[in-house]
């Protein structure tokens, strides 16, 4: 797409329905990312979100099974602990 000049929309999905949707709309690149932390679960920011907690809404993204491409972004706690470590 990029080589051709093309634009590639990115759009967000946390669960099958908004998937599915997105998907079927034609839509190239679908992220399930940390937002989900506000967005969805209520937190009042993205550093509270829990590995557990993006791993299941990546897994209700993923049984819409898109055509394609989705990616998942790193809960943004779990990427700073992991840095402290080392």
């Amino acid at each position: 797409m990029k080589a051709r000049g093309e634009k590639i929309a990115a759009l967000t999905a946390y669960d099958f329905p908004m998937t599915k949707l997105l998907d079927e709309a034609g839509i190239p690149l679908i992220l399930v990312g940390d937002s989900l932390a506000w967005s969805v679960l209520g937190y009042p920011d993205t550093t509270r979100v829990t590995m557990a907690e993006m791993e299941h809404h990546v897994r209700a993204a993923a049984r819409a099974q898109p055509a394609r491409v989705a990616g998942r972004g790193l809960a943004v706690s779990q990427l700073r602990d992991r840095c402290e470590r080392g």
